[in-house]
């Protein structure tokens, strides 16, 4: 199987960012075969770029600034102190807790499968809540 080095987030987190973007724009990976490693990476790629002032932690404006439009709920769900900002650690935390999630047989990779059968499940949920947008469930 191949495997490739992800650059941009492949989830967001315990949140779902991008599972959401997954079904505005695809699946980013192909037929790659994703590591835990890699995703952990891809979504510190991720964090980075949420971290507007560059000060290790994402804050409530920057959660809902990188949410586009949809409140940062989904960041929120991975500041697990509950302090009002996602550090480093807690954004790691999630990325290891979705992939662990996504990863159906264990194995320590997701194959293009196993992501398209948890995008599935993802999806039949946010609809299921009201969809994607301003609704109560609506995904980030």
């Amino acid at each position: 199987m191949k495997t490739i080095l992800v650059a941009a987030a492949l989830a967001a987190t315990a949140s779902g960012p991008a599972f959401a973007q997954m079904g505005e724009r695809g699946d980013q990976y192909g037929d790659a075969t994703v590591t835990k490693a890699d995703a952990v990476k891809a979504g510190m790629t991720r964090f980075e770029a949420l971290d507007a002032n560059k000060d290790g932690t994402i804050s409530a404006d920057e959660m809902t600034a990188g949410s586009r439009g949809r409140g940062g709920r989904g960041l929120r769900r991975a500041d697990a102190n509950g302090d009002g900002v996602v550090s480093k650690d807690e954004f790691a935390a999630s990325q290891g807790s979705r992939f662990a999630m996504m990863d159906a047989n264990k194995d320590g990779q997701l194959t293009k499968v196993e992501r398209e059968e948890f995008r599935a499940q993802m999806m039949a949920r946010m609809q299921a809540r009201g969809g994607f947008g301003g609704g109560v469930g609506g995904a980030d």
